[in-house]
Formats: C-alpha cells, structure tokens, sequence
C-alpha cells in the first residue's frame, strides 16, 4: 500500500520545513529543492491534489490497499522534478538519491535510516508517470509562483523549437543495419531456446552486413568516375543479404509456430512478445530495403510521406529549420509560451506535419480562459504570421505583436510602429533564452525516452524542472532581500 508520504518522522531526521539551503549556491538544485519546500509546507492543499494525481498513473486499475509499500507519492515527485530539472540521467539521479544530504532530507530520509534508491525502482516508478499528469503538475507550479508575482501573466511571448529523438542519422544503410542487428539477435535467441537450425553463424552473417555497409559509405564518399556503378552494384549486393536473412527468420518463426511446446502462461507470452518484435523488425527491413531497391536500383525519387527516419522511432520527423550548420532535425516541434517572470505557461508536442501557424489561435484561447483573461500582450515571430491569426489574435488580447512576413503594406508599417509594438517585441528575444535554458539544463535538447509517451513525458519533465527552477530562483530572491542583501536578477 503505497502513501503520500512518510507519516511519522524517524530518529535524527530534520523536517522538510527545517530544512536549511545555501541561498549563495549556484547549483541548480537549491531553487528546485527550495520550491519543493515551498510547495510541502506552504501549499499543502496542493501537494494532496499532485499526490493524487501521481496516485492515478502509478496505481491505474490496481486496487492503493494492496502490495508492498513501494516509493510514496512525495518521493516520485522530488525525484520527477530532479531528474531534468538537473538534467541528470538515472545513474546520476540513483547516486544522488543515496548520498545527497539535502536530496535526503526532503525525501524525508533520517540520517539513520539506511533507505536506498536502486535505478531500476526510480525508472520504474518514473516511467509510469504520463506527460498530461506532470503538465497538470507544472501549471500548480505556475499558480504559485503567480502568487508572488502577480503581474507577470499580463505579458507572454511564444515560440517554437525542436526536441530531437535519440537516433543516429538516417541513412539507408543505417537503417537496413539497424534491422538486420534485431533480426539476428532474435532469431538467434529463439533458435538457441528450442534448438532451431541456421543460425549458427548469425555472428559472422552481421559482421559481414556491417563490412558491407562500410564498403558504400566508404564508396559514396569516392569521387572516382565508376562511383555510381560501385554503389549500384554494392546496394545491389546487400538488399539481396537482406532479403536472404528475412526469409530465414520467418522461416524460423514457422519452424516455431509448428513446435508443440507445452509451457506456462508466462512463458508463452514471454516468447509471443519476442515473435510480435521479430515480425516488426522483418516487416520493417523489408520496408527500407524496398525504399532503397526503388531509390538506388530504380533511380525513383522517394515522397517524403513515404520516407522512414527510425525503426525504433517510427513516429520521428525530419524538420528543415534552415539553420547552419544542421538545416535537418529529426523529432518533433514543441511549441512554449511563457510569461515575464520566466514560467512557461503552455508547452505542447506538435503534430506530424503542424507548423507555426496553425497552432497559435487554439493555443492563445485556450491559455486566455485559463488565466481568467488577464494576459494583455502576446509576442510572436514571423513564422507565426496569417492574416487570419492577426485577426484573431487581436480579439484574443490587446497587444498582439505579430510582424508580417514579406511587403509591409501602410497599415502594417503604422501597427508595427507603435510604442506598444516595439516594447514586446524588444523583450520577445526573452524566450529565446527559456528555450537554450530548457536545452541546455533541461535535457531538452534530445529525448532519452523512448515511444510516444515517453517524448511527451520527457518533455514534461523538462518544462517541469524549468518552472520548479523559476519558482525557486523567486523564493531566493525573497530570502536575499529579507537579508538586506542585493536580490538575484530575474527575467523581463
């Protein structure tokens, strides 16, 4: 039966309100742990509701009064918000877990309880947590810290960037490596468990897949006259070892399906989850052998709604962004929007095929709604701009600075020549610097889980760390000024 948290305090172990943190330190940590203490002792009406709402993803179905203790509530939360609030990977977060004084303390952890933080258990816990619960998470966040600077909702700026999956570039060859190494591997592993034939050499036929591989990359790069006819004869050479190999596996999978094998229930499923992988891994080999038999044989040009950029990560898409000296990215666009204190108030994973511009009307109302109407000034780019979303952006609120692509008819040198114009967009570069702070101390800028709900989690756990840390730079900004001390500079 799992708890919210610790109900009663061990020997030794401080109160996560006594908890003392050095408001001079320039770790990343101190604000987030600082808005966590804040969260617990301040706003405990919203602790029960977060505590609930991670209770709903951890638990699902399964009945909260049985089953081991397992981590509290409190705990998934504080180690949720370090993960990429500090960017840190499970390693990393495991070791800190154990051995970080002030981490400890607020996981109420006494300094004679000898409570350890195995990596398996925080993956485990973490990776059930879904990207809408922790979106929910951060906008208490973003309610609190509004508690302390009111006004900063009155002015939000927006923009868009890309967080990329974790994958190599994707080359045919790439990919056609990718899915025989699957291939071989499972084949393999279930003829070595029911003694199936033909893959004895399973070793040799991957290293000979990868020497093949290298003698066209090695090829494509040659400027000798014969090149095109070497890669011709090479790509040749290995669509027919592609096609070889997944015959035999699917061969092996018959052989196998025709055994009688009498097992348990977990057992048969088990080997059933290994037979459904193997089948993606044949129909997605032979998927881009066919893409590379029409482009590189055939001499066809490959649609773009055809292409495949991952067979681990088959939702990926390629982005042309333009940009030197990468103009290609390959994930999904995440738009944010975020206010003048630094909280971003909206994050949201893009579509396949969404651009800019078909997401900012949706977007803008939903957020006016939520925050009572009270945002007066919205800054956007170019890559924004329809007459229509003018339009609509006006109705939505007062201020809508928008530039317009291309000629500036008269109206439009007037509307961009206002005061009130000119003031939001000399501040819009503000969120420029959110978006290299969700990169570069968020994790954010490639995505280490996997699938689509892993992305969608990831990167809500990014924009979660990055409020917790907005909140937490408030809260010692507070302290220094009760000190008489010159309080940190915050965002504008």
């Amino acid at each position: 039966m799992r708890k919210n948290y610790a109900e009663q305090m061990t020997i030794g172990e401080v109160g996560i309100k006594n908890i003392e943190f050095d408001i001079f330190s320039r770790h990343e940590m101190t604000p987030i742990l600082m808005s966590l203490q804040h969260l617990y002792v301040n706003e405990r009406e919203v602790v029960h509701e977060i505590c609930h709402l991670i209770m709903q993803d951890i638990n699902k179905e399964e009945s909260i009064d049985l089953g081991c203790s397992g981590l509290n509530y409190w705990e998934i939360l504080v180690l949720a918000s370090v993960r990429l609030g500090c960017n840190l990977n499970f390693d990393a977060l495991q070791d800190l877990a154990d051995n970080h004084k002030n981490l400890r303390q607020m996981l109420m952890v006494g300094p004679y309880k000898n409570n350890r933080y195995p990596r398996s258990t925080i993956h485990d816990n973490l990776s059930k947590l879904s990207g809408d619960t922790l979106e929910e998470i951060s906008q208490y966040v973003v309610r609190i810290g509004h508690k302390l600077v009111p006004k900063a909702i009155e002015k939000v700026r927006g923009d868009t960037f890309v967080v990329k999956k974790n994958i190599h570039y994707p080359t045919d060859t790439n990919l056609l490596f990718d899915g025989i190494r699957k291939m071989l591997k499972l084949s393999s592993k279930l003829a070595d468990a029911f003694d199936i034939l033909g893959w004895r050499q399973h070793a040799y036929h991957l290293q000979k897949f990868k020497t093949l591989r290298r003698k066209i990359e090695k090829a494509a790069r040659s400027r000798a006259k014969d090149r095109d006819e070497r890669l011709y004869n090479l790509y040749k050479e290995m669509i027919d070892e592609v096609n070889k190999l997944t015959e035999r596996s699917v061969s092996t999978i018959h052989i196998f399906q025709k055994m009688e094998i009498g097992a348990d229930e977990k057992t048969t499923r088990y080997w059933n989850g290994v037979i459904s992988n193997l089948y993606y891994f044949i129909a997605g080999t032979e998927y881009v052998c066919d893409l590379a038999k029409r482009r590189m044989l055939e001499g066809e040009k490959i649609p773009h709604s055809e292409k495949v950029f991952s067979l681990f990560e088959p939702d990926t898409e390629m982005i042309n962004r333009g940009k030197v000296p990468i103009p290609y990215e390959f994930g999904h666009r995440v738009m944010i929007v975020e206010d003048e204190a630094g909280f971003i108030l909206q994050s949201k994973v893009m579509d396949i095929g969404m651009t800019d511009e078909k997401i900012l009307v949706d977007m803008m109302k939903d957020l006016q709604a939520r925050y009572e109407n009270r945002i007066c000034s919205a800054s956007f780019d170019k890559g924004f701009w329809s007459p229509s979303n003018l339009k609509e952006l006006c109705k939505i609120v007062k201020i809508a600075c928008l530039p317009k692509k291309g000629r500036h008819a008269e109206a439009d040198k007037l509307r961009e020549g206002s005061t009130e114009f000119g003031d939001a967009r000399k501040k819009h570069s503000g969120v420029e610097s959110a978006i290299h702070a969700l990169v570069s101390g968020n994790g954010l800028g490639r995505c280490r889980d996997k699938g689509v709900d892993g992305y969608r989690r990831y990167v809500a756990l990014g924009v979660l760390g990055r409020n917790l840390h907005t909140l937490g730079r408030l809260l010692i900004s507070k302290k220094r000024e009760e000190r008489g001390l010159k309080p940190l500079r915050l965002r504008s």
